[in-house]
């Protein structure tokens, strides 16, 4: 829990009570309406183990009676306060004992004019399915400029507790980014540094190592990763990135690449290779994994792209087999194009038991999370059909992501102010229907407006990291590993860039994305 939100309950706790059995109130009216919350945790899909989802009732009154019930388990919560502060422990065991079943919220409302006013209640459905215990996210500025306080960051899901994995308040203000795990694993991750010092963070199991994986033959350092589900093999895009600033309207900037190619590193053998197949011309891009590990799925877009404007850039939705045995990959092919969907495609994931993929979908571009006309999409792989779940706004949505059982999404939305981002989660069932979306649960209902950093890239991992800040932050300042490239295996002619990068060991890659 932050300083900030423990301060506010502290000081809040005076005037609110907790009753623990099913007290009702005498004398009072009933309404048949439905009362106003924020957030709106209302028909709701939620996990059992989901920490408490603290709201402000949006009716003003002098006091506030909210009964939390589940069949003959119930609890109360009384507050002067519009803001309602659940006690974890009650919220707990009734979420347990509700399990594939529902909870009623009622919410009564004492006014000076008319006295108790009892709204109707509030529904939302338990469900058995567990989500992962933490999410990772990265905090940053809203703006394009400022790196200050910039921060990987551990949030527990089950409770409040959240901490820094690392900031760059001690590695001089450098960018970091690019957090990813394998199979959910919070033992074996990846983590970017750019700048100075700067270099790939490589972590498994107690062994932990710094990486500088730009070489001669690439367009830069690893910037977006997907660790093969093996364990055995990293695939990253490498990028020449720009971005378009615009001075008016609704469109701030827009990122593209110049150039973007798609490579493999062979952690045991520290070898970096590729395939013209994944390094064209073409724009390769944002590689993720089959499950088995034997299919590669990426957006790619033309090369002819390359002189269209920004609004009439679009990717196409990519796989490519793979033999993780040989390294081969073979018979690429559009899985869904831009031109079926009239969009472009963006951020794929494959959920782990291989039915799905959730991304994106906008109007042009694939760096979309200051595009308001980005939405979440699912893809069915079984019959390739996509449908655009009701858990999207007018504000932009990106960043999405599976848990470890396949059953709940989570992705970043700027839908509460249009400006800072927050994670959402909304339930995905075996049939690929999406339940109603909701925000990420703070302590103080005050926190969603009052944040002035973004919660961004939220990833899911099983369970709590073991590995220290301050040992990050050693292996941050220690002397980098260089990668080699392998220039035997891989017909270097063939590829887009046949002539050497210049490399530069001081230096980790293209600038990344400050937002």
């Amino acid at each position: 829990m932050n300083p900030l939100t423990r301060l506010r309950i502290l000081i809040i706790f005076p005037v609110v009570f907790f009753i623990s059995c099913n007290s009702r109130i005498p004398d009072h009216k009933e309404t048949a309406e439905l009362p106003a919350i924020f957030p709106d945790y209302t028909d709701l899909v939620i996990p059992l183990n989901i920490a408490p989802l603290n709201f402000r009732v949006m009716h003003q009154g002098l006091k506030y009676h909210v009964l939390f019930s589940s069949g003959e388990e119930a609890f109360t919560v009384i507050s002067r306060k519009p803001e309602i502060l659940i006690p974890e422990t009650k919220w707990k065991n009734l979420l347990l004992k509700a399990a594939g079943k529902s909870i009623n919220i009622t919410i009564s409302v004492k006014t000076r004019e008319e006295g108790w006013l009892t709204f109707r209640p509030l529904t939302n459905s338990i469900s058995a399915d567990r989500i992962d215990a933490c999410i990772i996210y990265r905090r940053i500025n809203a703006g394009m400029v400022f790196w200050e306080d910039m921060a990987i960051v551990q949030r527990s899901l089950e409770d409040f507790d959240e901490n820094d994995i690392i900031s760059n308040n001690n590695t001089e203000h450098n960018c970091l980014n690019c957090h990813t795990f394998l199979n959910h694993d919070p033992g074996t991750f990846l983590i970017h540094a750019r700048a100075v010092p700067g270099g790939t963070i490589i972590g498994r199991g107690n062994e932990i190592e710094l990486v500088n994986t730009k070489t001669p033959f690439t367009l830069s350092a690893f910037v977006y990763p997907a660790w093969h589900p093996s364990g055995k093999y990293l695939a990253c895009s490498t990028n020449k990135i720009h971005q378009n600033f615009y001075g008016r309207g609704e469109m701030l900037n827009h990122v593209r690449d110049e150039a973007s190619d798609i490579v493999l590193y062979d952690i045991e053998k520290n070898l970096v290779f590729t395939d013209p197949k994944i390094a064209a011309l073409d724009f390769e891009n944002l590689p993720t994994w089959s499950p088995d590990g034997r299919s590669l799925y990426y957006i790619c877009s033309p090369y002819e792209s390359k002189n269209l404007p920004d609004t009439l850039e679009k990717y196409d939705l990519m796989k490519i087999s793979f033999n993780p045995d040989t390294r081969e990959f073979v018979n690429p092919e559009k899985v869904l194009s831009a031109e079926e969907t009239s969009r472009s495609i963006s951020f794929p994931q494959v959920s782990p038991d291989g039915r799905f993929v959730v991304c994106t979908m906008a109007d042009y571009g694939y760096f979309n999370i200051n595009n308001s006309s980005s939405d979440i999409y699912l893809i069915k792989l079984s019959d390739r059909s996509w449908t655009r779940p009701e858990i999207n706004s007018n504000k932009s949505e990106s960043f999405p992501g599976w848990s470890s059982n396949s059953r709940w999404i989570v992705f970043h939305s700027k839908r509460i102010d249009g400006i800072y981002s927050i994670p959402h989660f909304a339930h995905v069932d075996s049939s690929g229907n999406v339940s109603k979306a909701f925000p990420l649960p703070l302590g103080h209902p005050d926190e969603y407006t009052g944040r002035l950093t973004n919660i961004s890239r939220p990833v899911f991992i099983k369970g709590r990291l073991n590995v220290t800040k301050s040992e990050l932050q050693e292996t941050i300042y220690s002397t980098a590993k260089n990668v080699v490239f392998d220039t035997i295996n891989v017909d270097i002619d063939a590829l887009t860039r046949a002539t050497p990068q210049e490399a530069n060991p001081q230096n980790s890659g293209t600038p990344y994305m400050r937002n």
